[in-house]
């Protein structure tokens, strides 16, 4: 009698197309992999065997896209920013499960990602939020294509709506005065203040310590920032890009602002109980408790709504710093470099209606040149 194969033992069979099969048993489950050659499968199978002696999950092309793209996110959680993978995990939880979570991972097709888009569509969806979906969806099936679990990423054969960028029009160099003027006299004035000098994002700014501001070098050093999550904890986190670690120069009265702020802090402190040192959050409320994110954000609102003013999110303060750098000449690297830009193309793409006025100047700037290149110079003119 012929010993019968146990669940973990798996089978090689060749099937009529060519392709060898590798079949094993897990948790009342047929799983299968597939290899060119024989030899193929069998190391495919070899690898499902010791996943399963370790316990680890078995991902396989055949699996529904709602367990994929749940143990992806598992899989990348350490490698991206608390405040991402919250994002994520939102998008592939509220639209991507729902429409194509019932689907085998390598049965999904761009006929069921492109009906998917249209479906958000239909429902109301913006642009920008199904763009999003597809850069996400994207994203997971390339590490699938990378773990070759499936030998094509359907999504690049889907166009997803593009979301229009819109054009941003923030405070002008009025305005920020005017702003500013009404902050005076609040606990938010120092930090919307550094919020226009410096253009730093609001989660950068309120996880600056003093020990990130060096008042002798005039620099404000950004090297983390500060998440809500849900729940209520507050939690420190890597700038949002590589170029988001930076030194941001401060003018003269941003160096003011700081030393006078410093003061009253240490003056708070000894009067409420709590301790100001170099690991001290610079941007608190006056007995010592930390400025939060929705603090800070309806905050800014109210003011801008007792300057008479209407329209502007606290994030246009970064706009502002950008656009008034800008339109002062000053190079879009540098506006790069100081709002932490991946790329300087980025930095053009977002700010592109300043550039129109910035080419006219460069034009007559150049024009200019030329003409004191062809004439003469007044001691020639002289000798003549």
């Amino acid at each position: 009698m012929a010993k019968r194969r146990g669940n973990q033992e798996g089978s090689l069979t060749l099937r009529k197309d060519g392709l060898w099969v590798a079949r094993i048993s897990h948790e009342g489950k047929r799983i299968s992999v597939y290899g060119k050659t024989k030899e193929q499968a069998r190391q495919k199978l070899r690898e499902l065997q010791r996943k399963q002696e370790d316990g680890l999950p078995l991902v396989t092309s055949q699996m529904l896209m709602k367990d994929y793209l749940t143990q992806w996110l598992e899989n990348i959680k350490h490698r991206i920013r608390p405040k991402t993978l919250v994002d994520y995990s939102d998008l592939v939880r509220c639209h991507l499960i729902p429409r194509i979570g019932h689907i085998h991972l390598n049965k999904l097709e761009p006929e069921h990602i492109q009906k998917a888009w249209n479906d958000m569509l239909k429902e109301g969806h913006s642009p920008s939020v199904v763009e999003h979906c597809h850069l996400r969806l994207s994203k997971a099936l390339n590490d699938a294509l990378r773990r070759q679990f499936i030998y094509r990423n359907p999504c690049q054969m889907v166009s997803p709506p593009r979301a229009a960028r819109k054009e941003v029009a923030p405070p002008d160099a009025g305005e920020i005065n005017q702003l500013l003027e009404v902050a005076k006299g609040t606990e938010y004035y120092e930090v919307l203040h550094t919020a226009f000098y410096t253009g730093l994002r609001r989660g950068e700014l309120l996880a600056v310590r003093w020990r990130d501001v060096s008042l002798d070098m005039a620099t404000l050093s950004v090297n983390r920032s500060v998440y809500r999550a849900k729940g209520g904890q507050s939690i420190i986190q890597d700038p949002k890009t590589a170029k988001g670690r930076r030194l941001v120069d401060l003018p003269p009265e941003s160096v003011l602002v700081f030393k006078a702020l410093r003061e009253r802090q240490e003056a708070d402190g000894l009067l409420q109980g709590f301790t100001v040192n170099e690991d001290t959050l610079v941007f608190r409320y006056r007995e010592g408790s930390p400025i939060l994110p929705r603090g800070l954000t309806g905050a800014f609102t109210k003011i801008m709504r007792r300057a008479g003013l209407e329209g502007y999110r606290l994030h246009d303060a970064r706009h502002s710093h950008a656009t008034v750098m800008l339109q002062q000449g000053e190079s879009p690297k540098v506006v790069q470099e100081r709002l932490g830009h991946a790329r300087a193309t980025i930095t053009l793409d977002i700010y592109s209606h300043v550039t129109p006025g910035l080419q006219r100047g460069a034009a007559l700037r150049f024009g200019e040149a030329l003409k004191a290149a062809r004439e003469p110079a007044p001691e020639e003119e002289l000798v003549q």
